[in-house]
């Protein structure tokens, strides 16, 4: 076994690892990773076969670490150790922070290494059943801003402390997404699957409760037909009393953890990025 760069052709493996150990991985995102921060993904090859990864994603002054994974009959080996290690050593030596979603079970891991855990995330989905609500045109005709890159780039600085527009502006202009934007916040979603949309990145600010309502409804109109998946602040209670509302089921925990603190705004985030 040896570890080296990703590739573009092992994104289809990656994606089928990640089906196989229950993590949701999206192609157009992980070809997005390699594009733009190609030393900072790497794979786990047996033979040629790709059997672990682990990614990263660098923003003005801090890194998000994405998709650590192993294929199942190669767990338990010190395999994702050593891709952790790999990957860990590059970063803490050229960025200030360092953050990532855990699994719960994988919280002692990143704490032996130096991560501290910031915050609790829950993955809602809605299920179809969404409650009765009002929404015309006029309402979607209000949601379609001309001002969403500025708008975008104030409100995402604010929340983050830094510039991550670089990797933002592209991960939100596939196919299928669908942007909102409001003087006071703003909400992308796309396809991910056949079955599945996720929303995110999804940040309005404090005290505009009002303003991501109206987002909601939007995106439950023109999203309906599809399971709307979102990962969600638990402590922004503004933003889960929302999900609840609109029928959403809260499914997986996982763990915002950083290493090097943070300075992240969790109360104007309605959902991370994927």
């Amino acid at each position: 076994m040896f570890i080296g760069w990703l590739k573009f052709t092992d994104v289809n493996d990656l994606v089928t690892i990640a089906n196989d150990v229950g993590w949701l991985a999206d192609g157009y995102h992980i070809k997005l990773m390699i594009m733009h921060s190609p030393h900072l993904c790497y794979g786990a090859y047996d033979e040629g076969k790709l059997i672990g990864a682990i990614m990263a994603i660098e923003c003005e002054q801090s890194v998000q670490i994405k998709y650590f994974m192993v294929s199942p009959s190669y767990q338990k080996l010190g395999l994702g150790r050593r891709l952790f290690e790999t990957l860990f050593g590059v970063l803490r030596n050229d960025f200030h922070k360092i953050y990532l979603h855990a699994a719960p079970n994988m919280e002692p891991f990143f704490k032996s290494y130096g991560f501290a855990s910031q915050m609790q995330i829950g993955r809602y989905i809605n299920v179809g059943k969404v409650p009765p609500f009002n929404f015309t045109n006029a309402h979607a005709k209000e949601l379609d801003s001309g001002d969403f890159d500025t708008i975008i780039k104030h409100i995402d600085r604010e929340t983050f402390g830094e510039n991550r527009l670089a990797f933002l502006t592209d991960e939100m202009e596939r196919h299928s997404s669908l942007k909102f934007a409001l003087p006071n916040g703003f909400q992308h979603s796309s396809v991910v699957n056949a079955r599945q949309v996720y929303l995110g990145p999804w940040q309005v600010r404090e005290g505009h409760e009002e303003e991501a309502e109206k987002m909601m409804k939007g995106v439950l109109y023109f999203r309906g037909l599809k399971k709307v998946v979102a990962d969600v602040p638990l402590g922004n209670k503004p933003a889960v009393d929302l999900y609840k509302r609109y029928h959403f089921q809260n499914k997986q925990r996982f763990i915002h953890m950083s290493y090097g603190g943070s300075n992240v705004r969790f109360e104007n985030i309605y959902a991370f990025s994927l």
